[in-house]
């Protein structure tokens, strides 16, 4: 019989874990022994953050693992959730009456627990009474961070899943225990669940070393059991998504010149320096904020870098891009003005003209079942998956471009600015927007292709003369989209008629009535003299 006294490690070297724990803890000066009751030294650590090189970072966590001889598991990603059938039955039965009794207390519930061979009966009778005391208290905190609510689903959740992890995880571990070298460590990697959580915290409880590699710099791990006896590490920089943990130690290793530019390129390029790389943020989410402005405005800021326009930010894997989305009716009584400002545009690459309609076709066919299997768990559409779908047509492009069309598909059907026509419902309505998304034109892609998130803004200009056609509903969900994943707009209407309007919420873009109405005012291409004297310029 052996009753376990662990105290805090007095002083840790994150570099040196695995030694640390491979030492028996006969050997550290702060164990004691006294009579049936062992003292021992127990490491809680946090590492937030992580280095650059994210090959190196998790090379550093393989060999902390390899030094440590097996005294450290893993238990990110290998969380062992199965369940005897008999077991699972029965503790259903123990929540039926938990739910009747109104709420049994946390002892209450341990004891049924116990009764009912819920728990892992030990061998050592003073382990097995640790465990069930270490669970009650993990359970009434539980219960004081609910609200004294033990009939909650998320009770029941936490519980279950503790039960499934004491019989997978501690069991086995606590059985082979030799007091000689103590109980081992275990090791998380990146966020954790809601249960998970709690079980590390009753792990830690109990006795066990735990050791936290948080790669955001969340510090969730603080948070849930405390600073007290907590040791943390900070790396300089936080990951701004998590990468995953890899099956096998990365062997490449980068030199010093390129972990000294990395360096570099933290201090000088970092989201908030406005000195950016070239495609510095092509992994990062897009988000339009829309400009208000004058019809003059709206030419000038079309020419204006993303990054000098006013709001424009970057922060935790997103850019906030300012633009413009204006509606000229008319035409200035000024010519001469008005199409220069028009050729000052369309003279520039990343400005598509788009003169006749309807520009897109309509796609037909219900796309009811890809929608639905695109739906996460928050009945929201959901970009990895549909980045997985067969039906994805942007597979070509950069991963981190597919993410943002994807994101930004994702808020164009969430809260769609087209308007329902003929009592269409909001469902049909996200419907509509899901299926119309799935098809942007090829011209479109190469604009989004070419743009550098805090450089020049791409420009589609629509100049609709009314000639051959009208501008269709689904050439104004190609526009609400491309405008919402961040790409300047602007229609001009010379004769002064409504065509967006007809499909899209007005309160979503800035309407400008010019001087005169014309119904006879052709595209006007720039003169060969001005393309010649531009060229060379």
């Amino acid at each position: 019989m052996v009753q376990l006294h662990p105290i805090p490690a007095k002083t840790w070297d994150p570099e040196k874990i695995g030694e640390w724990l491979k030492k028996p803890i006969v050997d550290h000066s702060e164990t004691k022994i006294e009579e049936n009751q062992i003292t021992y030294p127990q490491l809680l650590g946090q590492v937030k953050g992580m280095t650059l090189d994210g090959d190196e970072y998790f090379a550093a966590i393989y060999d902390v693992i390899e030094a440590a001889e097996g005294r450290l598991i893993r238990l990110s990603d290998k969380m062992n959730k199965h369940i005897e059938q008999d077991r699972l039955r029965t503790l259903q039965d123990l929540f039926e009456m938990n739910k009747k009794e109104k709420g049994l207390s946390p002892n209450r519930m341990v004891a049924f627990l116990d009764g009912k061979g819920l728990l892992p009966r030990l061998k050592d009778s003073d382990m097995n009474r640790r465990l069930r005391v270490v669970l009650i208290d993990i359970l009434k905190a539980f219960q004081e961070q609910s609200g004294g609510n033990t009939t909650h689903s998320s009770f029941k959740r936490v519980t279950t899943d503790l039960v499934k992890w004491m019989f997978n995880h501690l069991e086995p571990e606590i059985e082979k225990l030799s007091l000689e070298k103590g109980l081992p460590g275990f090791l998380w990697y990146g966020s954790a669940s809601e249960s998970e959580t709690w079980f590390l915290k009753l792990a830690a409880a109990f006795g066990f070393h735990v050791i936290v590699y948080d790669p955001k710099g969340d510090g969730w791990f603080e948070q849930a059991i405390g600073k007290e006896g907590l040791h943390s590490h900070s790396f300089q920089v936080n990951a701004p998504s998590l990468l995953p943990f890899p099956e096998e130690k990365p062997k490449r290793v980068g030199t010093v010149a390129y972990r000294a530019t990395q360096e570099v390129d933290r201090l000088l390029h970092h989201d908030d320096s406005g000195l950016y790389k070239p495609f510095q943020f092509k992994s990062y989410l897009t988000h339009s904020v829309r400009l208000k402005t004058t019809m003059d405005e709206a030419f000038m800021l079309a020419k204006e870098r993303a990054m000098v326009r006013p709001s424009f930010s970057v922060a935790s894997g997103s850019v906030n891009i300012p633009v413009v989305f204006s509606k000229l009716m008319g035409i200035e009584k000024d010519r001469r003005r008005f199409w220069e400002n028009v050729h000052n545009l369309t003279e520039r690459e990343d400005t598509k003209l788009i003169r006749s309609f309807p520009f897109i076709d309509e796609r037909k066919g219900n796309q009811q079942f890809h929608y639905r299997a695109a739906l996460g768990r928050d009945g929201r559409l959901d970009p990895e998956k549909m980045k997985a779908a067969h039906w994805w047509r942007y597979n070509k492009l950069p991963d981190g471009v597919q993410t943002a069309i994807a994101a930004a598909i994702a808020r164009h059907v969430e809260k769609p600015i087209l308007l329902p026509q003929n009592s269409e419902s909001i469902e049909d309505l996200q419907l509509y927007a899901f299926s119309q998304s799935m098809s942007l034109p090829d011209s479109v892609i190469q604009l989004i292709q070419l743009f550098d998130y805090p450089q020049f803004v791409p420009t589609m200009l629509f100049y609709n003369e009314e000639k051959d056609g009208e501008l269709s509903r689904a050439d104004a969900n190609m526009i609400a989209l491309i405008h919402i994943f961040g790409l300047d707009v602007i229609i001009i209407n010379p004769q002064g008629h409504q065509d967006i309007e007809r499909w899209v919420d007005s309160e979503s873009f800035d309407t400008h009535w010019l001087d005169e109405r014309s119904f006879n005012e052709p595209y006007r291409e720039p003169s060969v003299v001005k393309k010649i004297f531009k060229k060379w310029l």
